[in-house]
């Protein structure tokens, strides 16, 4: 299923890459207004935005959940035995996610970044 997913990644980055100045003189640095050129302006949006949408939304549980997984075998290695960990452990990202949220650009968060980055090492 791996190489199923990757050969369809490659294949749509392929398709992106063919489509992205396949107008002369015109970028599509956007997937809607690629979705708008291929499929006419109304058709594009109902077809690419519900699709965006739904991937970002997805990727979201995912990385919360795992996250979540994460925070709670770290809770367990430090001798935790609470019954509702992963739960506890997804909501306390998910209230970090929201206050980093409100951080006025990425700059504010470089120190962060960095953190995160050397904690994903696993």
């Amino acid at each position: 299923m791996l190489v199923v997913s990757w050969l369809i990644t490659l294949y749509t980055l392929w398709q992106m890459v063919e489509l992205h100045e396949a107008v002369p003189k015109k970028r599509f640095e956007k997937y809607h207004e690629l979705g708008q050129e291929a499929f006419g302006p109304k058709l594009g949006l109902w077809i690419v935005v519900p699709l965006q949408v739904i991937v970002e939304v997805s990727l979201d549980i995912v990385y919360m959940v795992t996250v979540g997984e994460s925070l709670q075998h770290i809770y367990i290695l430090l001798g935790g035995h609470y019954k509702y960990a992963l739960f506890v452990c997804i909501a306390a990202f998910a209230v970090v996610q929201m206050i980093l949220s409100l951080l006025p650009n990425l700059g504010s968060i470089s120190r962060i970044s960095i953190i995160a980055a050397v904690m994903s090492v696993r």
